[in-house]
């Protein structure tokens, strides 16, 4: 029987061991979904505008893209409308622009093939045309140099990245240096690394490239190139604010327009989640710009360790619920059984103060029909239970010890004092730990 018992136990103790591992080997692998979805975040520069232009100011302050169709014209003249209206909505929660403090920024950009001449000779290459703050949203890494500012009077300058500094001048420090694009002279503002995280080398197909101004990529393509995205980051009070009027400035279903700044959380994560296979159709004209598809295989990603995470910590969830109800159990079993203890100890009192009212010492030894006045007096009756009743005829007083044996003896009423003739175990529990 012993040996049952010994055996039984171990395999008791092995069965909690193995879930304790299991569950511990699942936490470890939810805290590595949730690292590595932090890790796919940090690197996408491009998707946290909102937070460089707000700074330290403590201001809420939203990201959003707008992407045009190839047959949407979208101009200097539509964005002069679109700020116009911008600064009408702000108006509307008391926000207004100063020359000391603006509320937003913009950026827009579009794609151009270009021919680089050099004493190399001619050199294909994608170029970026740029206007506003595109840097500001774009903060590359800069090897050399500096990037393209607004607020460059002559528009002859340009930034190369480090693949088409090398493949033209087998260097990155060519500030200063000239090219030529389409036979009109660019000076080399500075040189960038792109992107090397997981999801911008995966977009990025494009191979060498730079980054000019809008004003002369217009000139050199003879206005062939048009805004393809644009990008701005402004205040938004209100959940929504920024979307809704720059949605309703645009108003226009054939565009798309997103926020950037709520795209990588949990909400959208199972938004993403609900609309598995739909967000892989392309019903539109849109082509996306490399760094909006890199934004979009994170979401993807982040989908799908979602899924896992929530997997992973399903079990020891479930697990954990289960130790806590048995540990309520546990608690609320130990405390019955001090509050028993408890009525317990009163009514040890309750019984030495009755027989010194009779007369009797802890010497004597009781007579049953003192012992059945007792159990009356208590409101104890043989209609409650007659094996009560005979439990309680078990009382006696030993002359070596104080303990004796009151089982059962209380049911639901008991006599507190003289001045009570019943009490209840809350009563009783106060007045036991009103005395230590």
């Amino acid at each position: 029987m012993a040996s049952a018992n010994l055996m039984k136990e171990g395999v008791c103790v092995i069965k909690n061991l193995i879930i304790i591992a299991v569950n511990v080997l699942l936490l470890i692998a939810f805290i590595v979904c949730l690292s590595v979805s932090t890790s796919l975040v940090t690197p996408l520069r491009s998707q946290q505008a909102a937070e460089a232009w707000a700074g330290q100011s403590g201001e809420r302050f939203a990201q959003l893209s707008v992407f045009f169709p190839e047959s949407h014209t979208f101009d200097n003249n539509d964005i002069r409308s679109l700020h116009s209206s911008i600064d009408t909505a702000l108006l509307t929660v008391s926000l207004e622009s100063t020359s000391d403090r603006a509320l937003y920024t913009d950026a827009w950009s579009g794609i151009v093939e270009i021919s680089i001449f050099n004493e190399r000779g001619p050199v294909s290459a994608k170029a970026i045309a740029v206007g506003g703050d595109y840097f500001l949203f774009h903060p590359f890494f800069l090897r050399s140099g500096s990037y393209l500012s607004p607020n460059d009077l002559m528009k002859d300058r340009v930034v190369l990245d480090e693949e088409l500094a090398w493949r033209l001048f087998g260097s990155v420090h060519l500030v200063g240096f000239e090219i030529f694009i389409e036979e009109r002279p660019f000076i080399i503002a500075g040189v960038i690394s792109r992107e090397k995280d997981f999801a911008n080398s995966k977009a990025y197909a494009d191979g060498a490239g730079l980054y000019m101004s809008f004003e002369a990529a217009m000139e050199i393509t003879n206005n062939e190139v048009s805004i393809r995205c644009y990008e701005i980051v402004m205040p938004d009070p209100i959940s929504g604010f920024a979307l809704n009027t720059v949605t309703e400035a645009i108003n226009d279903k054939n565009v798309s327009i997103l926020e950037n700044s709520e795209r990588f959380t949990l909400s959208n994560s199972f938004s993403a989640i609900r609309s598995f296979g739909e967000r892989s159709m392309r019903v539109g004209t849109i082509e996306y710009p490399y760094w909006e598809n890199a934004a979009r295989y994170t979401e993807d990603w982040l989908a799908l360790l979602l899924v896992m995470s929530l997997f992973f910590i399903t079990f020891p969830i479930i697990c954990g619920i289960v130790y806590t109800v048995k540990v309520i159990r546990f608690l609320i079993r130990r405390g019955k059984i001090a509050a028993q203890k408890a009525v317990e100890e009163y009514d040890k009192r309750q019984y030495e103060k009755y027989l010194a009212k009779q007369g009797i010492t802890k010497q004597d030894k009781p007579n049953q029909g003192i012992i059945k006045r007792f159990i009356a007096k208590r409101g104890i009756t043989n209609s409650g239970n007659t094996k009560q009743l005979e439990a309680t005829q078990k009382i006696e007083i030993d002359e070596k010890q104080d303990n004796y044996d009151v089982d059962d003896i209380i049911e639901q009423k008991h006599e507190s004092d003289e001045n009570h003739d019943n009490y209840n175990v809350n009563e009783i529990i106060r007045e036991v730990l009103g005395e230590f």
